[in-house]
């Protein structure tokens, strides 16, 4: 066991399309052992391949079903929540790309359904979208305020793209921006991952927690902090052996929580 209290599943290879393919069992499975193990709360990350943004009419349908598919198989997985990457405008103005992206979240919730979508800042780079808080506002500010609308934190894309969680004050700004575009109530998960790339880079490149240029003070600053303390923290880190989240991680992480035993 790897010590972990909540999780982020693919329900699908994350580079490509198609349907995810599990059996009752396996659904009834999953539930009934992560509810024995006390583990949650638990989300899944929508494909890779998914660009809500894109100008192609073609692409951005494609989107829309694939999106609509992982969020009916995370209910009936019973997940807290589906993250999201906002999307690529490829070049289209800001505004454009962004009403591509509202428009395309507002078909999914006009099908109903009752799973959180959230919206995960990015690293800043190329046309990819949300790397500024505001901007994820925005995209809230268009649907209306949706209910189903929340937000995933990760801390190295932040640190890519300008927010030097390194300082106390650089921490209070993402915070109060946070709170003032998106709406801290609306902060449902942490992506915890050091950052192989420096502050303002633009690019996302995730490090093993306590070997990155974002660093242990940083992550143990928020992973304290009263407004994130108690949020889930999910690792996306490459891993000591290189195949992904591992005990190390997960115990380095609740060391800097403070957890005693680690």
């Amino acid at each position: 066991m790897l010590g972990t209290e909540c999780m982020q599943v693919f329900l699908h290879a994350p580079q490509r399309w198609g349907q995810p393919r599990h059996t009752d069992e396996e659904v009834e499975g999953f539930v009934s052992q992560a509810r024995a193990f006390g583990i949650g709360p638990n989300f899944a990350h929508a494909r890779y391949v998914i660009n809500l943004a894109s100008a192609d009419t073609s692409i951005r349908q494609r989107s829309i079903e694939a999106l609509a598919t992982c969020a009916t198989w995370a209910e009936r997985c019973r997940l807290d929540g589906v993250v999201l990457h906002v999307g690529s405008g490829r070049g289209q103005p800001l505004g454009e790309a962004e009403r591509q992206v509202a428009g395309a979240l507002q078909q999914l919730f006009h099908r109903g359904g009752a799973v959180p979508i959230l919206l995960e800042n990015s690293a800043g780079s190329g046309s990819t979208l949300g790397s500024q808080f505001n901007q994820i506002g925005a995209l809230c500010d268009r649907l209306d305020r949706h209910p189903r609308l929340g937000m995933c934190l990760d801390t190295a894309h932040a640190f890519a793209s300008g927010y030097d969680l390194r300082a106390n004050d650089g921490l209070v700004q993402v915070l109060a921006e946070i709170e003032r575009h998106v709406g801290l109530d609306r902060l449902r998960v942490i992506h915890a991952n050091d950052s192989k790339v420096g502050l303002g880079r633009a690019v996302d490149r995730h490090e093993n927690i306590r070997l990155g240029l974002l660093g242990s003070e940083a992550l143990r600053r928020m992973l304290v902090h009263p407004a994130l303390a108690d949020l889930p923290w999910v690792l996306e880190v490459p891993g000591f052996d290189d195949k992904g989240p591992d005990e190390p991680n997960v115990r380095a992480l609740k060391r800097l929580a403070g957890r005693r035993g680690f």
